[in-house]
């Protein structure tokens, strides 16, 4: 009898071992499923989601060596720095090394010593019929335009297609304007020729902002 109570004694040990084990990998895996997004201000070499778009930084006056290094044979480049010159409102703390752009902006740029970074912004995507072609029509009109990078996350209010990564509307930022309309619409014919001369897969868009009465606006003679 003593016999039998040791072997329940154990086979009642292992099948709350087992339990134990299957509680714990439940935890975890809860752990595991957690939102990309709840740890993407600390990883910012995440996918940037909807109306996100990634932005850059590139500087050629870092240090040349780091204790946390980009990979070879950019190891001159810190892996990460501070958020800097954003267009939009950044959705993380921190701006990681992108290695394609540092390699487009080496080429294009000799001797080619830059490092570049990017991060995830908040797009302000805006309302189409709000836009106002009439200020270009306007004797002080200023015709002002803002390009950036295709959402990789795709758009809530996509232009057609093949622009569809692109917001039909957007409401540029206030750093990069004389003013920032509500609403400026997505410009075809400007992303195609600067997609054609950049080589980038970018966003344009185009508006006219009335300028104080006096203002001189010169004309800039057209380049053949």
């Amino acid at each position: 009898m003593a016999r039998f109570g040791l072997v329940a004694l154990r086979l009642r040990g292992a099948a709350l071992f087992t339990a134990g084990l299957g509680l714990l990998a439940a935890c975890h895996g809860a752990e595991s499923a957690r939102p990309i997004a709840a740890a993407r201000p600390l990883d910012p070499t995440l996918p940037c989601k909807a109306d996100e778009v990634r932005e850059y930084f590139c500087d050629d006056l870092l240090p040349l060596s780091s204790s946390r290094p980009a990979p070879e044979p950019f190891d001159n480049c810190p892996a990460t720095t501070d958020i800097r010159h954003a267009s939009f409102k950044a959705v993380g703390r921190i701006a990681a090394f992108d290695q394609s752009f540092t390699e487009y902006t080496r080429r294009r740029v000799p001797p080619g010593h830059s490092c570049c970074y990017g991060w995830c912004s908040q797009v302000k995507i805006a309302d189409p019929s709000l836009a106002s072609p009439a200020a270009c029509r306007d004797a002080n009109g200023l015709r002002e335009s803002f390009c950036m990078r295709e959402l990789e996350g795709g758009t809530s209010l996509p232009a057609p297609a093949p622009f569809d990564r692109c917001p039909a509307a957007l409401k540029p930022p206030e750093v990069v304007a004389f003013a920032a309309p509500n609403s400026a619409l997505f410009d075809a014919s400007q992303t195609a020729q600067r997609r054609r001369d950049k080589q980038l897969a970018d966003c344009c868009y185009g508006w006219c902002s009335i300028t104080p009465a006096g203002t001189v606006l010169k004309t800039q003679p057209k380049t053949k």
